[in-house]
Formats: C-alpha cells, structure tokens, sequence
C-alpha cells in the first residue's frame, strides 16, 4: 500500500486515481481470502468408507480431487483479478 501511495504520488496523479493505487493491494487480499475460502468447499470426496461400504465403488484419485478445487480458485481468482485490475488500475 505504501509503495502504490509513492508510486502514484511520484505519477502526479489525481486523487481517485491515487487511492486505487493504494487500495490495490488490500484487494487482492481480500480475494485470495474469498477464493481460498470457496475452493475449500470443492475438496471432498464420494461419502461413504471404501472398506465397510460394498457399493462404494472405486476409490477417488487424491490427486483429481485436489485439482478440482484448485480449478475452481484459478476460475474464480482470474475473474476476481480482472475486475479488481480494471476497477482500481484504469487510468
């Protein structure tokens, strides 16, 4: 936050312009937290035990079921990125 403060100061930029500079960082924060938080909830797997559950089926993959809710905070932390960049960053 300091460092965009100086940088848009050192710009000669308007003030409207100054606080997106400012404000840029807590954003994209506040986003990771948002994303991490949604993409929890994609990490599960089928319910049941495989060992006392006879129609459980064939195991999951613990590799597939990480990458589920690493695609959904990728998804959805590149949408969050675009808006915030375009929101706070247009000159």
């Amino acid at each position: 936050m300091i460092l965009g403060g100086a940088m848009a100061n050192h710009a000669s930029l308007d003030f409207e312009t100054k606080s997106g500079f400012i404000l840029f960082p807590l954003m994209v924060h506040s986003l990771d937290l948002l994303v991490s938080t949604i993409a929890v909830f994609f990490v599960y797997t089928k319910p049941g035990h495989p060992l006392t559950d006879r129609n459980y089926g064939e195991p999951e993959d613990p590799l597939n079921v990480l990458k589920r809710g690493y695609y959904v905070s990728l998804g959805l932390a590149l949408g969050g990125l675009f808006f915030i960049c375009r929101y706070f960053l247009y000159i």
